[in-house]
This record gives C-alpha cells, structure tokens and sequence, in this order.
C-alpha cells in the first residue's frame, strides 16, 4: 500500500474499489493510521449516534460499583502494606539489635594475668590505663569496658588509669574496693591480715564491698595518704606513707631557670623515661638498664604541679623499685 494511495484515499479521490479493499488493509493495520490522524481531524470529528438513556444509567452505576470496590481494595492494600512495613521495621531492628548484643557478648571476654615472674608485670588495659602487676598477684578484668571500667586484683598492683568521668575506675579486693576516674594509687592486699591503699596523684574513694555485712563509711584520700583496713575487724584508718610526708609547695629544683616543659610519655621503655627526664631538666638520673628493661611507662609530668623527685617517687612505686637522692641527683635500684 503506497503512501500515494493512502493519501488520495483520506482525500476521496479513490474508486469503489479501490476503498473497499484500502479499507479490509487498515483493518488489518491499524498501527498505520497513527500518521494520518491529526490534531485536526479529531477536533473535527463528529459523534454519529447517542447511547440510549437506560444504557447510560447501567453504564455510570456499573463504572462506580467498581470505582468504589478498587477504592476500597486500595485503601485495605495501603493499610496492610504499611502494617506489614512497619512489623517489618520492628522485625529488623530487633534482628539488628540481638545480632549487636550477641556481637558485643561474644566480644566482651574475661581476661586473667597472673604475674608468675620475679619482677612487676606491666599489663596495658583496654581504655589505656597502666597496671605494675607485681609477682605472686592477679587480675581479671573485661576484654571490653562497658559503663564502668571494674577490675578484680588479688595481690598487690599499682595504677596509672586513665582519665575518663564518664566511666569510673574501680579495683575489687577481698573486701573493699578502690574507685578513681584519672589517677595514680597502689593498692596492696597480699598481706592476710591488712589491705593498703595509696594514693600518689589525683583523688580516690575507699568503699567496702557489698557482700561485707559490717558498715563502713566512705573514705576519701588526698595524695600522699594511705588507707589500712583490717580484713578481720574490718577497721580501717588513714595516715601518710613514706619517710617523710609530701612537700605541700614544689621544692626549688637545682636549675638556672624554673622548670615548664611538660612531658609525655605513651608506653615508653623507663630507661627512656630516664634519659629524657635528665636531658630535658639536667639532673642525673642512676639506674640499672638491665633492671628497668621490661618496664614501660605512660603518663604526663607537668612541672607546675609537683617536683621531678616526686614524679620519680610515683614512677618507682608502680615498678616496686626505690629511689635515693645523691648529690649530683637520683639513684633508681631495686627494692630489695
């Protein structure tokens, strides 16, 4: 069918038969006529009957029995998906938050160290405080630290925690317990008799722990002070430890010019402690390297706050060593 005779067609210049048969040939292509249908020609076109009244009527009541039946399909069909998208929400987050919880159970274990050698272990805790384990003593601490940060010690340790006021610090002995948020204390309690606890920077509090029938008052130490109880009567007193009690100023150290350099130290060797304290503020430090070369140290020495003898004395109480002054500076050697 030529494009020619098409167009002659829609223009009424065909033959009888020629309309006949392009007629049966657009029956069967009605894809065809697509072209020829114009903007035009539909605005032309003119209706050639009605539909009778009644057939009207059944026709209107007919489209609105099913409009209204789809309305009502659509409103239950949107109703349940949304019932089944929210269970399935609920469902989800409750898989997500079991699948958390058991994640954080199988990550969460119970550690145990236990210093079997002759000299203090030093054990890094997972928020980043230092523990001096020293020999014959234990500690069971959690792999992960939740709210608190609690530990079990049977012996002696000394504790360098770090700082943390959202998540108190807590040592369990056989009775009492130790709780800090950044600081540095000991706390003693191989003896069968008493338990010791001191404070050399920062502020801790003394409690009993929960199974001790008998009251005790909470105590407060200030560096410098130790706490005695006695597991057997369950009582307890407070004193200073040492030769001597603290300065409470900073004595004038041998320098030409005052001391303000900080330093920081992040699980550094303590022969390194030692050389960089005697570069940086000029004294002399004596010690074993063969003595000190499994200990590590991690904190901050702030001159403004306390003196290089005192810093010396914290750092010799968590290794368990001691320190003697000379008269050129220190002399670090075992504690004997």
């Amino acid at each position: 069918m030529s494009p020619e005779l098409l167009q002659r067609f829609f223009a009424g210049h065909c033959s009888k038969e020629q309309e006949v048969q392009i007629r049966a040939w657009l029956a069967a292509h009605p894809e065809m006529l697509a072209p020829y249908l114009t903007e035009q020609s539909w605005e032309q076109f003119q209706a050639g009957g009605a539909v009778p009244a009644e057939t009207s009527e059944r026709m209107r009541r007919y489209l609105l029995r099913k409009m209204r039946t789809r309305t009502r399909y659509l409103r239950w069909s949107a109703a349940a998906a949304i019932s089944i998208l929210l269970v399935g929400l609920a469902y989800i987050q409750l898989q997500q938050k079991e699948q958390s919880f058991m994640q954080e159970a199988v990550a969460m274990t119970c550690l145990q160290v236990a210093n079997t050698t002759f000299i203090a272990k030093n054990i890094k805790l997972p928020d980043g405080s230092q523990v001096a384990l020293a020999p014959g003593s234990s500690l069971e601490y959690d792999s992960v630290f939740g709210v608190r940060r609690d530990v079990q010690l049977s012996g002696n340790a000394s504790f360098s925690v770090a700082k943390d006021r959202t998540k108190p610090f807590c040592v369990h002995t056989r009775n009492i317990n130790v709780t800090a948020l950044g600081t540095v204390f000991s706390v003693e309690d191989q003896d069968t008799l008493l338990t010791r606890v001191r404070l050399l920077e920062g502020k801790v509090v003394v409690k009993k722990e929960a199974h001790v029938a008998k009251t005790m008052d909470a105590v407060f130490l200030k560096p410098g002070q130790e706490l005695v109880f006695n597991n057997a009567d369950f009582s307890n007193r407070v004193r200073r430890f040492g030769d001597k009690p603290l300065q409470e100023k900073p004595a004038v150290e041998p320098v030409s010019e005052p001391v303000t350099t900080v330093l920081e130290f992040d699980n550094e060797p303590m022969n390194a402690v030692f050389k960089k304290i005697e570069q940086t503020y000029h004294v002399k430090i004596g010690f074993n390297e063969a003595t000190v070369k499994d200990m590590r140290f991690t904190g901050i020495y702030r001159p403004s706050s306390e003196t290089i003898e005192q810093f010396l004395n914290t750092l010799v109480l968590l290794n368990h060593l001691k320190i003697e002054k000379t008269t050129a500076g220190f002399l670090i050697r075992t504690d004997d």
